[in-house]
């Protein structure tokens, strides 16, 4: 029996100068209770650049890496255990990240990123009992990540940035 799961999103709008605004939206997270809580930071005018997952049978970790209006890199924080292989995949210029799914039971089995692109990647294990998908409204993209981890990524969900 397939499961599904109902999502919760919950949006605010932080002033980022004075005649504009920038939004961002939290959606899940989906997958387990344990482990402690994470969120990366909602900063404006900060740009995915690269997604860094560490996976085997279950996704171990999760970083994002930023570049700003100048073009310096800025490593977000790793979430996760410290096992896995480490994959990298770098988003081309002007490039977004528009949906993110995957299967979860107690941890998240997998994560399949898919860009503005219509580039796809996949990591992961064929575990879990139930899929999750978070995609970007129009005019938004996946801009970071939030959840729950201990030694594995127990929950995972997104953050959406609206310029």
């Amino acid at each position: 029996m397939a499961m599904a799961a109902m999502f919760i999103c919950v949006g605010m709008v932080l002033p980022v100068k004075q005649a504009s605004a920038e939004t961002f939206s939290f959606c899940g997270p989906s997958g387990g209770t344990g482990g402690g809580y994470f969120a990366d930071n909602e900063a404006e005018g900060l740009y995915v650049v690269e997604v860094r997952v560490w996976y085997g049978t279950v996704i171990d970790a999760v970083q994002f890496v930023y570049e700003d209006e100048k073009g310096m890199k800025i490593e977000g924080t790793k979430h996760g255990g410290n096992g896995g292989a480490l994959s990298i995949f770098k988003l081309q210029p002007g490039e977004t990240i528009a949906k993110i799914s995957g299967k979860y039971s107690s941890f998240v089995d997998s994560m399949q990123l898919l860009t503005s692109n219509g580039r796809e990647r996949q990591w992961g294990g064929s575990g879990g009992t139930v899929s999750y998908t978070y995609s970007a409204p129009p005019g938004s993209s996946i801009s970071g990540l939030f959840g729950r981890y201990g030694i594995y990524i127990d929950a995972l969900g997104v953050i959406f940035s609206t310029p």
